[in-house]
């Protein structure tokens, strides 16, 4: 049974929280596990510690992707960090409330040793939380990341998760004895992306222009990683989707047997 972060949309002035099923379905068939939709967090409930209550019911957890950015102030000091209620969300700019739920599951993850699986902003928030940086704009970096790395809006949504670009993998990582391969095909839609890479974090993968496109907790007890692509969405027909989910639900199953221990 595994967390997965939900997402903050706010519509007529009501807040929602909201999850992509592709990501329940991709975990459900092809890793095997079961889910927990993991609610957003407003800031004046930061200070609450619900997180590490519920996260000890868990076996896993999975930080999904979503258009919003990172807002770093917030998902370092979730508690500290007052924010107001009109800027807290704002389409695809920003997420505050993602941002603190994120703070606390990976807090929680990391201290309980559990499985991650960050996807897209997930990998994101995990370098963020470690204390790595990103850049505010692939475009503004360089112009051939902007394009390779962009959403395509002009093609169906659907055809917007087809290859867009290749990934070298690390060959003594974490991802390697996955993928099985040097090297793969990926889908890419973000604007922001690694700019530092946090000091406890390993990369793994690299897409052509040199940015990090995968990366893992050093020292972690069990599969802990964070990929840049959206693995989630062409599972059912994707090699190196269908190995991931596996693995990271072999990884949650080992670490349910050994809570039982």
């Amino acid at each position: 049974m595994v967390g997965v972060t939900s997402n903050r949309l706010l519509v007529d002035g009501v807040h929602r929280d909201w999850l992509r099923r592709k990501y329940v379905k991709a975990l459900l068939h092809h890793a095997g596990v079961a889910c927990v939709i993991l609610p957003t967090i407003d800031a004046e409930d930061a200070g609450v510690q619900a997180a590490p209550a519920i996260m000890r019911a868990l076996d896993g957890l999975v930080l999904t992707g979503d258009e919003s950015n990172i807002d770093p102030a917030v998902l370092r000091a979730p508690v500290s960090y007052p924010g107001v209620d009109q800027q807290e969300v704002d389409g695809a700019i920003r997420d505050r409330p993602r941002d603190r739920l994120a703070a606390g599951a990976i807090e929680s993850a990391i201290a309980l040793g559990m499985p991650i699986l960050g996807i897209c902003r997930g990998l994101q928030e995990l370098n963020v939380y470690f204390g790595g940086t990103l850049h505010s704009s692939l475009a503004e970096w360089s112009q051939g990341s902007g394009q390779i790395h962009a959403e395509k809006p002009e093609l169906p949504r659907d055809r917007q998760y087809d290859v867009a670009h290749n990934v070298r993998i690390c060959q003594d990582g974490a991802l390697f004895p996955i993928a099985r391969a040097i090297e793969a095909q990926v889908n890419s839609l973000h604007n922001q992306g690694i700019e530092k890479l946090a000091t406890a974090l390993r990369p793994e993968a690299w897409a052509p222009d040199g940015l990090v496109e995968a990366a893992s907790v050093i020292g972690a007890p069990t599969l802990q990683i964070g990929v840049q692509w959206h693995p989630e969405w062409h599972v059912s027909t994707d090699l190196l989707s269908k190995q991931l989910f596996t693995a990271f639900g072999e990884a949650c199953v080992a670490y349910a047997k050994q809570k039982k221990q």
